[in-house]
């Protein structure tokens, strides 16, 4: 009996040991599991957070971080929000490739997060827009200098093998609570400033300000009233003549948008404009301002061509394209009497769309013209690709020519650039002898400007052409 009460008890005690190890490594197993699922679920959500390309936060971070800085900002402090863009971007895509773009991305957040190091947050939004949030900052100089830092990093041109790449970076700023108490509010304010910035002061940081505050009411209240005019009555057009250089002969007259709003009053162009291309009101505007010109150019001297604006929408858009190039098609002049205006604001969007649609445009009869040459990116990388017949060489070099030498040497060199490409180079902005004289020497062939006349209703663009007939100047050159 004794035996068999051991036995029972050892068979007892190895079931319960038996039971214990095979409970503990159960017990392990689970933990170890919800080690992996944490770790699993760690991950996930870092990579919920954070960009696969360039390993910066990405959008969502960046705004659960905005919200965080919100929140705790010190009380007499200031949360400053940044919005970078790249300039010229775009062109770097198209000319060397994606591959290189990307490695142009990762080097550009390599660099940004160098400078900003532990002064700012840095986070990349998409495509070649970054973002950067700056805390508890009590002098606005420090911000503007960081952002002077970070505009100066990218000005070094990025090598990669045999491909060389020039970029720079605009910034715009808005602060809290100045400029804004909500996320929306400032992102919106920031990227006011970064617009502006990349219209008046490309590769610099702006700052949100009173004056910007106000310029964003304005355009609120421009785009209001456009969206309700009746463009057909209320926009009209004026005709400035582009002539030959050597002979004085007209070539064309551009028509220059003028808009009387029964609420505003007269609206410049620079107004108008740019809210109308960043909406679709450009579609029919442009669509009636063709017509107004077409009908205009048809009282005027058969060797006198019509020179009209196409926005990089119109461009981009093959619906408006195919429009445009009906009416063009069916007016009441010889489509070979029109040029099309275009800037490169289209090229940098897409260059390969903005090629087929000059193709598109020629394939009627029609010339077309690169307006705002030398003031961004196509005079390097686009013009030798495009099959265009003239540039338009900005007015802001014949302002400084006569008293920099740097200025004379850049028009003689785009000037001496179209010739050898074969475009008509036009000189924009004339407004001495002097200048036209020099240009002459240059080998301009087609100047524009006040020198030659302001811009001219419609009534007076035929008095206009008879006056200089009677005083023996050339008025009109027929074109091939």
């Amino acid at each position: 009996p004794m035996i068999i009460g051991a036995a029972g008890l050892f068979v007892v005690m190895f079931g319960t040991i038996f039971a214990v190890i095979r409970s503990s490594r159960d017990f392990l197993e689970l933990v170890a599991s919800q080690v992996d699922a944490q770790q699993l679920s760690d991950e996930n959500s870092r990579l919920a957070h954070v960009g696969s390309l360039t390993g910066l936060p990405n959008r969502r971070r960046f705004f659960g971080r905005l919200h965080q800085a919100i929140a705790r900002n010190a009380p007499g402090a200031r949360v400053y929000v940044g919005i970078l863009d790249l300039d010229g971007f775009k062109p770097v895509n198209d000319v060397f490739g994606h591959v290189v773009g990307d490695r142009v991305l990762v080097e550009c957040s390599a660099r940004f997060s160098q400078v900003a190091g532990d002064k700012a947050f840095v986070a990349r939004l998409g495509g070649d827009e970054f973002g950067l949030i700056v805390e508890n900052v009590r002098d606005e100089d420090f911000v503007l200098t960081l952002g002077h830092q970070i505009c100066e990093a990218t000005r070094e041109p990025f090598a990669f093998d045999d491909a060389i790449a020039a970029i720079s970076t605009s910034i715009g700023f808005a602060a809290f609570p100045d400029a804004g108490e909500t996320q929306r509010r400032l992102y919106e304010r920031a990227d006011f400033a970064l617009y502006f910035a990349k219209q008046n002061h490309r590769g610099r940081a702006i700052i949100f300000c009173e004056e910007h505050e106000r310029r964003m009411k304005g355009s609120a209240l421009v785009e209001q009233c456009l969206r309700r005019a009746d463009l057909e009555t209320e926009m009209s057009l004026v005709y400035q003549p582009l002539h030959e250089a050597e002979t004085g002969a007209i070539v064309s007259f551009e028509a220059l948008a003028r808009w009387n709003s029964p609420d505003l009053g007269e609206v410049g162009p620079g107004e108008f404009g740019a809210v109308a291309e960043r909406s679709d009101i450009i579609y029919p505007l442009s669509r009636i301002l063709l017509r107004k010109a077409l009908k205009a150019a048809s009282q005027w001297p058969e060797g006198v061509q019509l020179s009209f604006n196409l926005s990089a929408r119109d461009l981009m858009s093959p619906a408006a394209l195919t429009q445009i190039i009906a009416i063009a098609a069916s007016g009441p002049i010889a489509p070979s009497r029109i040029d099309f205006e275009i800037t490169e604001t289209a090229l940098i969007t897409d260059f390969e769309r903005a090629r087929k649609a000059i193709l598109a445009l020629k394939s009627i009869g029609a010339s077309v013209s690169l307006d705002d040459f030398g003031t961004g990116y196509s005079s390097l990388n686009y013009v030798h690709r495009l099959p265009l017949d003239r540039i338009k060489i900005d007015r802001s070099f014949v302002r400084e020519m006569e008293t920099s030498p740097l200025a004379r040497d850049v028009v003689k060199t785009m000037i001496s650039m179209a010739r050898n490409l074969n475009f008509d180079c036009v000189i924009e902005g004339v407004e001495t002898q002097e200048q036209l004289a020099l240009l002459k020497s240059f080998g301009c062939n087609m100047a524009q400007g006040y020198l030659f006349s302001r811009p001219l209703a419609e009534n007076e663009i035929l008095p206009f052409i008879d006056a200089r007939e009677s005083l023996g100047l050339p008025a009109a050159r027929r074109i091939a």
